[in-house]
């Protein structure tokens, strides 16, 4: 019952891990350098990698994480948290499934037996979980099978075990040793395989092979030890490779998932009796790509696979629900509970979600006409709205306001009105059930509010001397109702209603009036108060926000927007989900979470930026109608026109999804970079909860409240704010940045400080980040950390966006464009490196490495809020992969500032910005055209460093004045150099005398073989320390300062393809930590 997809490319980086370890064997030790030095040794404290297996037992939750399970407590009495990490279970194997030995009662609720496997990697271990705490009673050795563990299953105390090449073994888990194996006579490779038996005499297996063919064999058949037995039945109906089966012995059903991205149900009764007949009895169509996995229940057919969808099937192939939810590459591993109806998929993105099964007919899952049009009721319906989620109000052409009643099931006259014929607006009141007030609006100028539970007491009001364009409530604090009514002219007619305590009159009374700035279409689309009221906030046809605090627009965003002082700022623009490009408006529901409404071509979407999913979808037919929506804690309604009928779509529950988060996803794609900004010190009163018990924790591990606040960034678009507690071993999401419209691969940081500024510092942190990626994009945003007591990880991030560029933009405000050589769209920044000058009234400068053969300098000016490109130099000829800026400072002498840049062809170049900038210098060339950038001169030194692509680069200053240089390459070398920087005196300068730095190299050392792969990591620690990792998966310390640098000892991490890494020291008691980001996330730690 494996899924090879969990298991594509392990294999080749795990031999690849072999390969370095063979290499680095090879590397020359200086041992008398070394004796008496204590090598630092790194052990992981955190990983948040795809989630590649899942169990329920009893009441727990076991999740496969890399090498190391998780262990949840589904016991909704109590507490729904995780109890217990328990790492590095599986050595360097990753998890791909447990087996639990079955208990004569059936009772584990106080321990388990549970057999843990991946890859060729098999251990068990006897755990105890009783009054939620989490012991290990007994662990056995790791073993090591000689192939691939496609499935395992406990038979009478002994483990069967399915291998890859088609094979099965029976092993004894106490002693350590293999009882019997046999083969198959078709030993063909295996993409899946599952068993079925409780004894070894009964044992069946069935077996994904290559061919896209199941076959059936019984081991127990075999006449001798090692002697293959033929296949009992071969089943064929897949077109592609089957990468999941489960068998229901119950009802004799066995479900297969394939390539095809399709699942098949077979009719196959008792496998464990030769000879059966085999039925395929559905085929099932409802993935948009690969299937994963699939789980069969008593009930239901679960399935799940790289489209990040996981179905819930009837067993005759329909489609009962769809959980959507998880990011990136797929769902990699499902587990049901069937006593609570629980599914639980763990996904690519580190996320593990618990959702609920509903029952068939449940009650409102789809649309339903209303049946409008009879004889007693003439005329084309013209507008229909919402007033609450039972009730709902349209009107016709002639004039007439009928209501309809979700409860009662039929339509009643309001009223009728012959000025509101040929042309009406129509709009309810927001509140709870049963508000009661609606407003029409002709083309004449007036407007009709009505109570709906006694409509002749409605009150008409002439506001206007022509139409009405627009109408929209707005709630000023918890109690006062205002209508506001757009006219000609752009005026915005403001009016306080009012009822009678009776209930029975109500009172309309014009407050002010508004203008709107010149536009074609002139009147306001939304409108609402900002707390406690003293703004009223709108938008407007032409896409303006006058003081309204989020924006929706046909651009797929919506925008934060801060008023200070009376003036209204942008913080933050966020994408909705992708192809929702027109959004229609933005709902808080009753659970206080925001949702977007919008419209994804012909269907009318609900979608929720917390959890990544659409909530409901409506196949309505697209936004080009009248529509209304209504949520409240009951049900969720949105009603529409279609075909002269009234079209009602309900939902009970309303918005707040029936599922659990058991932990957020952290990002879809790969992470192409890590940076840390800062620690935060929390004091008792902010104490971070821990889900290790503390009997469980080790001496020394308890460490300072210290949260190191990280950054990453990644293939899927979005920068992400993480806090890192250094007591508990996990990892808070605190928000992320979408304003990206491709891969983020670099991201920079500067001034770093707290909450209130020097004068008055307040417990939190503060900085600026520039992120830069696809398509030429460069953001600019600051960020502020505080203490936030009701948050899991006690703490808020809140985001303003700056400023952007885009090379694209640039260019198209150019005068001579057409003179000129268009930038490439497709350029990509690899690297950003932060410049901060000397002069306080110029910002810092952005240095990025440019795909097109690039090294630009952009200005930040105005606290980040204007950035400008300043000067660029094509030097390298070639994509430049890594820039990094450093600075010089001697006694007596000035403050220098150095950039380094490194190229595809292995190639550093030095610049000296302090130079470049000064008033004067002829460094800086003046650009061949106006409007295009300084050119950059030429550089102060070039080495060649490497024979291929600098993908790591680190500079740290020495005690004597030098610069320690590092650099690692895709071939897996180092080099090291000592770089001097001395001050010439420049006698022909303009003026006075001026210094000019001349960049000379001292030392020079290389290491031809440090790793067996792409170096993509690297930091010099201390003039003493570096460390470096790379894409074999190992991080290795080197000892610098005697000659060359000599290896002291590598760390195996778990993490694939690493593409950056970040060091920094935490504190005495807590040593270094070093974050590593690739498919996934791991931290580690290490005392100097």
């Amino acid at each position: 019952m494996g899924s090879a997809a969990r298991r594509e490319g392990s294999f080749s980086r795990e031999f690849s891990s072999l390969l370095s370890r063979g290499c680095l064997s090879t590397s020359r030790i200086d041992m008398d350098a070394l004796e008496d030095y204590v090598c630092p040794l790194a052990t992981s404290e955190l990983i948040l990698l795809p989630v590649t297996g899942l169990e329920c037992v009893g009441d727990r939750l076991l999740a496969g994480e890399g090498p190391d399970v998780l262990v949840y407590s589904l016991d909704f009495g109590g507490h729904l948290r995780m109890i217990k990490r328990v790492q590095n279970l599986l050595g360097h194997y990753l998890i791909h499934g447990f087996r639990v030995r079955p208990e004569p009662n059936g009772d584990f609720d106080l321990e388990a037996m549970v057999a843990v496997f991946g890859s060729k990697g098999l251990r068990v271990v006897k755990i105890s979980w009783g009054q939620g705490h989490f012991r290990e009673l007994w662990r056995s050795g790791l073993w090591n099978m000689s192939d691939w563990i496609w499935d395992a299953r406990w038979l009478e105390g002994n483990i069967a075990l399915a291998l890859g090449h088609n094979s099965v073994v029976l092993y004894d888990p106490i002693v350590g040793c293999i009882l019997q194996e046999v083969p198959c006579t078709d030993r063909c490779t295996l993409s899946s395989a599952c068993l079925i038996g409780d004894a070894w005499k009964e044992l069946t297996i069935v077996a994904g092979a290559v061919s896209n063919q199941l076959l059936v064999w019984y081991p127990a058949t075999a006449l001798a030890d090692n002697k293959p037995v033929a296949p009992d039945r071969r089943i064929s109906g897949h077109v592609g490779i089957i990468f999941s089966m489960s068998y229901l012995e119950s009802k004799g059903l066995l479900a297969t998932a394939s390539e095809d991205r399709s699942v098949r149900i077979w009719k196959v009764g008792d496998l464990r009796v030769p000879g059966g007949r085999v039925q395929n009895i559905g085929h099932c169509f409802g993935h948009s790509a690969r299937v994963w996995q699939v789980k069969l229940l008593e009930n239901y057919l679960i399935s799940a696979g790289e489209d990040c969808v996981c179905l819930v099937w009837s067993h005759e192939g329909e489609i009962l629900q769809a959980f959507r939810g998880h990011q990136g590459r797929g769902i990699r591993a499902i587990a049901a509970h069937e006593r609570q109806a629980w599914v639980i998929t763990g996904g690519d993105d580190s996320g593990i979600r618990l959702w609920h099964l509903v029952r068939r007919g449940y009650r409102g899952l789809g649309v339903s006409a209303l049946c409008f049009k009879s004889r007693s009721r003439p005329g084309t319906l013209k507008a229909v709205t919402l007033a609450g989620s039972w009730r709902l109000l349209a009107v016709t052409d002639t004039g007439a306001l009928y209501l309809y009643d979700v409860e009662v099931k039929c339509w009643e006259q309001l009223l009728e009105d012959k000025h509101f014929q040929s042309y009406c607006l129509l709009e309810a009141a927001p509140g709870p059930e049963g508000f009661g007030l609606c407003a029409m609006a002709n083309g004449e100028g007036c407007v009709k509010i009505v109570p709906i539970n006694t409509p002749t007491a409605a009150v008409d009001q002439t506001l206007f001397p022509g139409k009405v364009h627009s109408l929209s409530w707005a709630l000023r604090g918890y109690e006062e109702l205002l209508l506001l009514a757009s006219g000609p002219g752009g005026v915005v007619a403001c009016l306080e209603i009012s009822a009678a305590p009776s209930g029975k009159a109500i009172f309309v009374k014009e407050r002010c009036r508004y203008l709107l700035p010149p536009s074609k279409q002139r009147w306001h689309t939304c409108s609402a108060f900002l707390p406690p009221g003293d703004f009223l906030v709108c938008g407007d046809r032409r896409g303006s926000v006058l003081l309204f605090p989020s924006r929706p627009g046909r651009d797929g965003a919506y925008y934060q927007l801060f008023v200070r002082d009376g003036q209204l700022q942008p913080v933050l623009r966020q994408k909705s989900c992708r192809g929702m490009n027109w959004l229609a408006g933005l709902r808080i529901v009753p659970d206080g979470s925001m949702v977007i409404l919008g419209f994804h071509a012909n269907e009318f979407v609900v979608w929720s930026p917390r959890s990544h999913e659409k909530l409901h979808i409506v196949n309505c037919g697209g936004g080009h109608r009248s529509w209304a929506f209504s949520d409240t804690e009951a049900a969720m309604a949105f009603a529409y026109l279609k075909d002269g009928d009234v079209m009602l779509y309900r939902a009970l529950g309303g918005c707040t999804r029936p599922h659990v988060i058991l932990r957020e996803g952290l990002h879809g794609r790969e992470i192409t970079c890590v940076k840390r900004v800062g620690t935060i010190t929390l004091g008792p009163e902010y104490g971070v909860p821990s889900f290790m018990q503390p009997d469980d924790l080790e001496p020394g591990s308890e460490g300072p409240d210290l949260t190191d606040i990280v950054i990453t960034c990644s293939e899927d678009t979005t920068v992400c704010v993480l806090a890192l507690p250094t007591t508990t071993g996990s990892a808070h999401a605190l928000t992320a940045v979408c304003n990206h419209i491709s891969s983020v691969r670099a991201v920079a940081v500067w001034g770093i400080g707290t909450p209130g500024g020097p004068q008055d510092p307040q417990p939190g942190l503060t900085a600026y980040v520039v992120s830069a990626g696809g398509r030429a994009e460069m953001h600019c945003f600051s960020i502020m950390v505080t203490p936030e007591p009701s948050t899991p990880s006690r703490l808020a991030c809140h985001v303003m966006h700056l400023s952007s560029h885009r090379l694209d933009d640039y260019w198209d405000r150019q005068r001579n464009r057409h003179r000129m050589v268009k930038a490439d769209p497709e350029t990509r920044y690899m690297s950003l490196a932060v410049c901060e000058l000397d002069q306080p009234s110029l910002g810092p400068l952005v240095a990025a490495a440019c795909s097109d053969g690039a090294v630009r300098l952009f200005l930040l000016q105005d606290s980040g809020r204007i950035l400008q490109l300043l000067a660029e130099t094509f030097h390298h000829k070639r994509c430049v992969l890594k820039v990094h800026s450093f600075t010089h400072e001697a006694p007596n002498q000035r403050r220098r500032l150095l950039l380094c840049s490194a190229a595809t062809d292995g190639n550093l170049a030095f610049w000296d910005l302090t130079t470049v900038l000064d008033h004067g210098s002829t460094v800086l060339e003046p650009p061949v055209d106006p409007g295009l950038p300084y050119r950059l001169g030429t550089p102060s030194l070039t080495l060649q460093a490497h024979s291929c692509g600098i993908n790591s680069l680190h500079t740290l200053p020495t005690r004597e004045g030098h610069h320690l240089v590092a650099s690692g390459s895709e071939d897996g070398s180092l080099h090291v150099f000592v770089l001097a920087v001395e001050m010439l005196e420049l006698e022909e300068a303009v003026g006075e005398g001026g210094l000019v730095p001349q960049l000379r190299v001292l030392e020079e050392y290389c290491v031809p073989c440090a790793h067996a792969a792409h170096v993509t990591g690297l930091k010099i620690l201390s003039p003493s320390i570096m460390v470096s990792a790379s894409i074999d998966q190992r991080l290795t310390f080197w000892r610098l300062g005697h000659g060359e640098p000599t290896f002291m000892n590598s760390t195996v991490y778990h993490v694939p393809d690493v593409a950056d890494m970040d060091c920094w020291p935490v504190s005495p008691e807590f040593g270094h930590r070093c974050a590593l980001g690739g498919q996934g996330l791991e931290v580690y730690n290490w005392y100097d």
